[in-house]
């Protein structure tokens, strides 16, 4: 019974994120003027911000959104010290999904945090007493889109999107709208431009899409290095404590 009470009060003290990352798969993504390509470099930004969310944060979700002219989840949210294995493998070869549409991403993952989705896979690895002890400091892996919603309901729970693009909103209606529905909801989005130059990137929706800080920065920014677009993921990493 103490071990118990210990793990509550553990749990009761711990701050947990869900967060999916989306990623820009478009034609575009293909040019080479980052080696071997600005597809490579999200790849690997992202498999950057796996690892440390492994070892700092274990107990958080993190789903991957792949966008193109439509989007698609490439894996739904999962507890990272038990399914990092699994997103690594999503990153490794994922599709070319033809132009730029914000609004669809934007709108599936307004769906995934809120709404139904089909049952996800299960990404499962380890067994036993691990398992359990886990499950009773962290919670068990989310395994539907209600224990998302039972999940986010905790006061401690955080939901944040990280949304890469290297280009302009092209297909379909303006992504403002499901943008500002997350935001009202408390998801806080991060925005992030790549490329050869800002002007590659749509900065002006781009910021309005992003959230505020309190002292009224906006969280977008551009980066045109792959070294330190890994950098920006590592930081992102972390937990937020307050915006």
């Amino acid at each position: 019974m103490k071990y118990v009470i210990f793990a509550h009060r553990v749990l009761a003290n711990i701050l947990f994120e869900i967060l999916i990352t989306i990623i820009d798969l478009s034609a575009s993504m293909d040019t080479k003027d980052w080696k071997p390509s600005r597809k490579a470099g999200a790849l690997e930004a992202n498999k950057q911000l796996i690892r440390v969310k492994a070892r700092y944060h274990p107990q958080d979700k993190i789903g991957i959104i792949g966008f193109g002219t439509e989007a698609e989840l490439l894996h739904e949210p999962v507890c990272v010290d038990d399914g990092a294995d699994s997103l690594f493998e999503v990153l490794e070869s994922p599709p070319c999904m033809g132009s730029t549409n914000f609004t669809a991403a934007l709108e599936l993952a307004e769906s995934w945090l809120f709404g139904s989705t089909k049952p996800p896979r299960k990404h499962s690895t380890r067994k036993g007493f691990a398992r359990f002890l886990s499950e009773l400091l962290y919670g068990p892996a989310l395994q539907s889109t209600e224990d998302i919603r039972v999940y986010s309901s905790a006061g401690n729970v955080v939901k944040r999107l990280i949304m890469l693009t290297d280009g302009h909103h092209w297909d379909g209606p303006s992504p403002l709208r499901a943008a500002g529905r997350l935001k009202e909801a408390g998801v806080i989005i991060d925005c992030i431009g790549i490329g050869g130059s800002p002007e590659d990137v749509d900065q002006k929706i781009l910021r309005k899409i992003a959230s505020c800080n309190p002292d009224g920065s906006v969280r977008y920014c551009f980066i045109g290095e792959q070294q330190d677009l890994i950098r920006k993921y590592e930081n992102l990493a972390h937990h937020i404590r307050s915006v």
